[in-house]
């Protein structure tokens, strides 16, 4: 409401919601050891529930949810918490069912037993179990033997496990203790007997078997050889021992009679009688082997030689003999013929029979060996030049000569052609490629070159430059070096420089020029000896002036408030662009152009004055003009009286403007003087002349 009781009025509407939570605190966890003993849901476990609204939020039982697990289970128990606005929240409680008491045992009483009796439980009994959350827990046993000081008599502990649902154990042990005392007894109703054999005869044991009433019995057979007047004359007791596991023993004796009479022989086919072989070939004496009816016969080998006509040309007897245990012996004898035919062959890879190498590269002769299948070969080697069309071509004939300790030989040709074909090369660096400005092309490089073969290399030089003085463009420069050695191998190597057309800017101040002097050849303001095909541009000053190809021409400019003499000309600016050795060259002229060379017309007979004024909107002698001395700069102090001396107008710094107009009220009406004849008075400021005075008309019509 404002001091005169006008009024504005607006409505706020203010919507009051609750859309906050309640506040409580999770109930405490709980474990317990069975599912029976999980606790009803409460609601009073939940505590420390508040809410910004209502001052008692209800509690609610929401869920159980297990997680299906055996042991341990959990439950999570949600209980809800709610505000009057239907807000809610949950709180959660974590039960945890964990069985972790293992079952009671109650086991069978300790036993003593025969080692062959039953020891299940079947005969000793079964033990049994009770438990707090499982009503049938689960009962094994495992039994684990320890031996005592016979395999027969051991003790076995029993150790009961009773298992509940979720994995509790519970264990004890039953001890069964047993003994062996029954030796065991041979499976064979007959037993070997006492023989007579021949030394070759001599049986291998029989193999017996035993059984024993508490376990495995082993049977083994011993041996005992008694000499007799010869080596393989002799008496064998044996004898067989049954033991079973707990060391009881049964045994058998039985008494052999061993007797020898027959000499050793050779085994498999004998060598020949007669061979004739290469002095390489000579084969060792072969391994030969004989038996004998007694026992074991050695072989014994021995070579007589008998030489030639030649080192390697000769007989060997080779005699064989076998002897058994009591020095019998059989002989066989072999006559082997050497002899040496065969010529001495190179080792390794050989060098290839021709090649073709440059002239810089001629391989030195490989050192070769040779073998003989006799002894020892030597080898030299020879080499034969044979000239070609030019000094560095020709053919080397390279013979090597492998010979054997009987002057048999073999030789090996290789046929190398000598080549020049590589052409010089530079042994100074220089860059293939340059980019460079025109302002700092860098001098051709001094290069030098060798060659593989000759000492006599001829260099031509030559540089082209494709440079256009009329092109504004970059152009490029290629240096080559063609080198040629004796042979007439040539090559050609090429330094190419990019040269970027940069530009070269000079600077000239020309001398001032007075418009009205007349044209000026800007040419004549360039740098002696530079190029004249090039092109002028006007950057700065009066357009007025022209620029026709190099000549500029300022006298059509005029004079102007802002252009006459002494009032410090017009500033031109002027580039010339050309090219020169190579670049682009830019030349900035400046030059003042002025009228000082002018004089104005500021006379008195200079001055025209208005006879007359009409201002009728017709745009004809609309106001009161001074003109024809414009240029001059004075400053017009003008005064206008009526026919009767009064002055009806006064302007000391007059601008042409005056229609008639006054500042008398009195004169005329709506501040116009009335028609009729009017006198000035007219002084020129600092112009030296004199007033100037004079009649001028007024009228409307």
């Amino acid at each position: 409401t404002d001091a005169c009781n006008n009024t504005a009025t607006a409505t706020q509407i203010i919507n009051v919601s609750d859309t906050t939570l309640p506040t409580a605190s999770n109930p405490a966890n709980i474990t317990v050891e069975c599912l029976a003993d999980v606790p009803t849901p409460d609601i009073t476990v939940v505590t420390d529930e508040a809410d910004n609204c209502t001052s008692s939020p209800v509690v609610a039982f929401v869920s159980d949810v297990s997680d299906n697990n055996t042991c341990a289970e959990t439950i999570i128990r949600t209980y809800s918490i709610t505000d009057d606005c239907g807000n809610t929240i949950n709180v959660i409680q974590t039960i945890i069912i964990d069985d972790t008491i293992p079952p009671v045992l109650t086991l069978p009483a300790n036993q003593t037993a025969e080692c062959s009796d039953n020891l299940t439980p079947i005969a000793f009994g079964t033990a049994t179990a009770t438990d707090n959350c499982d009503a049938n827990p689960i009962i094994t046993f495992v039994d684990v033997r320890t031996d005592g000081a016979c395999p027969g008599t051991f003790t076995i502990t029993r150790t009961w496990t009773a298992t509940d649902a979720c994995g509790n154990e519970a264990n004890a042990d039953q001890i069964i203790s047993t003994s062996d005392t029954t030796a065991p007894e041979f499976e064979q109703t007959t037993l070997p007997g006492n023989i007579t054999v021949e030394c070759s005869g001599v049986p291998d044991a029989e193999t017996l078997t035993a059984t024993d009433n508490c376990g495995s019995a082993t049977v083994t057979v011993d041996d005992v050889r008694t000499d007799g007047n010869c080596a393989n004359n002799y008496t064998i007791t044996r004898t067989y021992t049954a033991t079973d596991e707990c060391g009881l023993t049964n045994t058998h004796i039985q008494t052999i009679t061993v007797q020898d009479t027959t000499p050793p022989a050779f085994e498999g086919i004998l060598p020949d009688l007669v061979k004739v072989v290469e002095c390489d070939a000579v084969p060792d004496a072969e391994t030969l082997t004989a038996t004998d009816t007694c026992g074991s016969a050695t072989v014994t080998v021995d070579d007589v030689r008998t030489d030639g006509n030649c080192p390697n040309n000769y007989t060997i007897a080779r005699t064989w003999t076998a002897t058994d245990e009591c020095g019998l012996t059989t002989t066989h004898t072999q006559i082997i013929t050497v002899q040496d035919t065969t010529p001495p062959t190179f080792e390794g890879t050989l060098p290839a029979t021709t090649a073709t190498v440059e002239c810089d590269a001629i391989p030195d002769a490989e050192t070769l060996t040779a073998t003989d299948n006799c002894g020892d070969a030597t080898v030299t080697v020879e080499d034969v030049k044979t000239n070609g069309n030019c000094p560095n071509n020709y053919i080397i004939m390279r013979t090597w000569t492998a010979t054997d300790e009987c002057g048999l030989t073999a030789t090996h040709t290789q046929v190398i052609t000598v080549e020049d074909t590589t052409a010089p090369v530079p042994t100074t660096t220089f860059e293939a490629t340059l980019n460079v400005s025109c302002t700092d092309i860098p001098d051709a490089p001094e290069l030098t070159f060798s060659d593989n073969c000759s000492t006599n290399i001829i260099v031509v030089f030559n540089e082209t430059n494709s440079f256009d003085e009329n092109v504004f463009a970059d152009y490029e420069i290629v240096r080559t070096w063609t080198v040629r050695d004796e042979c007439d191998n040539e090559e050609v190597y090429t330094q190419t420089l990019f040269v970027s057309l940069d530009e070269v800017v000079t600077e000239v101040v020309a001398p001032d020029w007075c418009y009205d002097e007349g044209a000026i050849n800007m040419n004549n303001l360039l740098a002696d000896g530079l190029n004249t095909n090039g092109t002028w541009e006007l950057l700065e000053g009066d357009t007025t002036a022209t620029l026709t190809g190099s000549v500029f021409d300022p006298s059509n400019l005029e004079l102007s408030l802002d252009f006459l003499p002494e009032s410090g000309g017009i500033d031109y600016k002027f580039r010339y662009t050309t090219t020169d050795e190579g670049c682009i060259s830019i030349t900035e002229v400046t030059m003042n152009v002025h009228a000082d060379c002018v004089v104005l017309p500021c006379g008195e007979n200079d001055i025209t004055i208005s006879k007359a004024v009409t201002p009728n909107g017709d745009a004809y002698n609309e106001y009161f003009e001074i003109s024809g001395i414009e240029l001059c700069g004075f400053i017009y102090d003008v005064k206008i009286f009526n026919r009767w001396g009064a002055l009806v107008y006064e302007s000391d710094n007059y601008q042409n403007d005056w229609n008639g107009t006054t500042s008398s009220a009195s004169i005329g009406a709506a501040g116009k003087v009335p028609n009729g004849t009017y006198y000035y008075i007219i002084k020129l400021q600092n112009s030296g002349l004199n007033p100037i005075t004079g009649p001028v008309y007024l009228g409307t019509k």
